[in-house]
């Protein structure tokens, strides 16, 4: 992670370069858990302010849950692993979609 977003890291062999590139990891998960159920908000803020305060006051922080901030869903998270907070407005959701469709595999010949 790079400040709240999922980043990864990329090695071209053939080349020799190597890059850190931003991931749409928290993107499709929005799109994912919002087309499984609706989001409920636990708390509602007036400001992002005051939604990162109650954040890091929690003593036990959920590992992921809704809060309501001037009028967006946000997802609260928990990063455990990193030892990292953080709130993800729905609307970075916005344009992806999940599909659930599973392809065909191709035939092969017998």
């Amino acid at each position: 992670m790079i400040g709240d977003q999922y980043h990864q890291a990329v090695y071209l062999r053939d080349i020799n370069h190597r890059k850190v590139m931003p991931w749409p990891a928290m993107e499709y998960y929005l799109a994912e858990l919002v087309q499984d159920v609706a989001p409920i908000a636990v708390a509602s803020f007036v400001s992002s302010e005051m939604a990162e305060s109650w954040l890091k006051e929690q003593t036990e922080p959920p590992n992921r849950a809704w809060v309501m901030i001037a009028g967006e869903f946000h997802l609260a998270v928990n990063h455990a692993n990193v030892q990292r907070r953080a709130l993800y407005p729905l609307s970075m959701a916005d344009g992806y979609t999940i599909n659930d469709e599973v392809e065909p595999e191709p035939s092969r010949p017998g």
